[in-house]
């Protein structure tokens, strides 16, 4: 019983740590009029824009979700 507990509460502690982020790939982008990279990562459910000086845009990044667009 109490490894049990001890399991489900290692479990909720993972979840937890993890709550309110996701990873996010495969953006499409676009070139600003000042030469920045414009990455617009998006899904069902989510959409962000990330702004770099780079030529290409990360393949993945991880966002918070209470900054989704």
């Amino acid at each position: 019983m109490v490894r049990n507990v001890l399991l489900m509460g290692i479990i909720f502690a993972a979840f937890s740590a993890t709550a309110g982020r996701v990873t996010m790939s495969n953006p499409e982008q676009s070139t600003t009029a000042n030469g920045q990279t414009l990455c617009v990562y998006s899904n069902s459910i989510y959409t962000f824009t990330y702004v770099t000086r780079s030529k290409k845009c990360p393949y993945s990044r991880t966002f918070d979700t209470a900054d989704s667009e």
